[in-house]
């Protein structure tokens, strides 16, 4: 999993950074949301080879739900784990945490729910943009509502791994807090096989599809991985990975059965793979992502690919994209860009590359609007909920044992996740 070493698990020859922003990171959201947009806004009919493509690449577009969920697990634990201890530890971790998700999250609800079911005829847009489920949503269990409905909500369908994330925020501190170092690594490593357990005992059991994709159960284990890397990177006596030799056969168990889901075709085998071991599979590479891109040297090729200005630009905005780009989405195709698209010298390809720009600029545009009217107004007021510099601030050449400041870290910025 080194950036820098032969083998996955050895020391790493560059020590990683992990006390303060990590602006790589915020690259590394930015491939997330692109995945997501690019999932969700393909609308393509052509069948030729580069539409089919086109398609098979888009359908890759939900792992960066997964993504999203390891970040999160590697970001807030890094922050749990260097408050441990302090002062104020609960009230600093959920205050920070309202100010960030909850001012936009509620502005969106409050939009879908109030406006645009008004709006909805004018605009042509789905019957299904209604205030059915609403006291779901605002509890954060729209992923449960999900299991008992025949369609979700066109605008809201996004928010079901926003909700996970939530829930997740709400019992982890606790869980942190209770246990030493090592109960930390156990309580990583049981969540990740109960999720599998569940997961297997669901599909055997003959449960949805659905409630293997969006029960808090069955999709945290992403969200353990990000954690487990986290404090691994923060081995109390710094040695980080090495100290975990069993890591680095994690990425080898995981490719083949990625391979396996690439390789089927799309039916009960291809399903039955994806829905028991295939999440936590995905989970684990894109664990390896972070751990690679956290480490690699300035200058890399890695270090550059995510220091790229518009995935560093679109991570940085990527909780309003990921919230506005459905809402953009669903009014483009029913008006200005209608679907089916039209067909340009005998394909829609043309009109299917117009569209993802446009949807692209405008929930980069919108975004940036939110962010400079609406959010960052409530993010000053975290400074009233500092936390205090971490006791170790350096970090080791096998793994480093920095911390990483509240005030300053990329989960401030909450990794959205989310294909729906």
């Amino acid at each position: 999993m080194s950036a820098h070493s032969a083998r996955p698990g050895a020391a790493p020859v560059h020590a990683p950074r992990l006390h303060g922003h990590l602006p790589v990171l915020d690259g590394v959201r930015g491939l997330a949301v692109l995945l997501v947009v690019f999932f969700h806004t393909t609308h393509l009919s052509d069948q030729s080879a580069l539409g089919r493509a086109t398609w098979w690449l888009a359908g890759a577009g939900w792992t960066g739900v997964d993504l999203f969920f390891v970040l999160s697990g590697f970001l807030i634990t890094g922050i749990l784990w260097e408050a441990k201890g302090q002062t104020y530890y609960f009230r600093h971790f959920y205050a920070r945490r309202l100010l960030r998700i909850f001012p936009l999250y509620y502005a969106t609800l409050a939009v879908s729910f109030l406006v645009l079911p008004h709006l909805a005829g004018r605009l042509g847009l789905d019957e299904r943009i209604t205030t059915d489920g609403a006291v779901w949503y605002l509890l954060y269990l729209s992923n449960f509502y999900q299991l008992w409905v025949d369609t979700t909500h066109p605008i809201l369908g996004v928010v079901w791994s926003l909700a996970i994330e939530e829930q997740f925020y709400i019992v982890w501190p606790f869980l942190i807090a209770a246990v030493s170092y090592k109960g930390a690594i156990r309580l990583c490593l049981g969540t990740i096989a109960l999720a599998v357990l569940v997961r297997v005992g669901l599909t055997l059991a003959g449960a949805s599809e659905e409630s293997t994709y969006v029960v808090t159960l069955c999709r945290v284990d992403s969200l353990a991985l990000g954690a487990l890397l986290s404090l691994v990177m923060r081995h109390p006596e710094g040695l980080g990975l090495s100290a975990f030799p069993w890591m680095r056969w994690a990425p080898l168990l995981a490719l083949p059965i990625v391979a396996a889901a690439i390789a089927l075709p799309v039916g009960p085998a291809f399903k039955t793979v994806v829905r028991t071991g295939g999440y936590t599979a995905v989970g684990i590479l894109y664990t390896v992502l972070v751990y690679r891109v956290v480490t690699a040297r300035p200058g890399s090729l890695l270090n550059r690919l995510f220091s790229n200005r518009m995935l560093l630009l679109y991570g940085k905005y990527s909780y309003a994209i990921y919230l506005v780009h459905s809402p953009l989405d669903a009014i483009l195709r029913r008006t200005v860009l209608k679907t089916p698209f039209p067909h340009v010298a005998g394909s829609d390809f043309p009109v299917q590359l117009l569209f993802y720009a446009v949807s692209l600029s405008l929930s980069l545009g919108l975004a940036l609007v939110s962010w400079n009217l609406f959010e960052k107004h409530f993010l000053k007021l975290k400074d009233l909920f500092p936390y205090s510099p971490p006791a170790v601030a350096s970090a080791s050449a096998a793994g480093g044992a920095g911390g990483a400041d509240g005030s300053a870290s990329p989960a401030e910025a909450p990794p959205i996740s989310r294909a729906g």
